[in-house]
């Protein structure tokens, strides 16, 4: 293999020109800061009747935020609840298909039989 080294040698000026590139980008760079620090001294402070609006503004929307916050947490508690509700009921369910009643439910039964045949045979027959 033949390797040779080759050496690149860069244009004459352009060895010169490199400060002056870096001299003019911070020249730029001190323009740039000097308009920003210029014009944020020119800005006037908001006068008291724009912080009191301000104010104002920002407590109505966190007090519609927290009214936002409550009406979801509603709905998930409202949610929760139905869940549990038919959690509870195939809980019941799957005790009536065993066979087995609790006492409640045993009581509600009798309940019901005797109020059915109250309404039933309250009227003597007639003959």
């Amino acid at each position: 293999m033949n390797i040779v080294s080759q050496k690149i040698h860069t244009a004459p000026g352009a060895s010169s020109s490199a400060p002056a590139v870096h001299v003019l980008s911070s020249f730029v760079l001190c323009a740039v800061l000097a308009c920003g620090v210029a014009q944020a001294q020119s800005q006037q402070p908001p006068r008291r009747d724009e912080q009191q609006q301000l104010q104002s503004q920002r407590f109505e929307q966190q007090r519609n935020n927290d009214n936002r916050l409550r009406e979801q947490r509603d709905a998930r508690s409202f949610d929760t609840r139905m869940e549990e509700q038919r959690r509870a009921g195939e809980g019941a369910e799957a005790a009536r298909r065993t066979g087995r009643m609790t006492p409640d439910e045993r009581r509600d039964l009798r309940r019901q039989i005797n109020e059915v045949g109250q309404d039933i045979y309250s009227n003597p027959p007639r003959r």
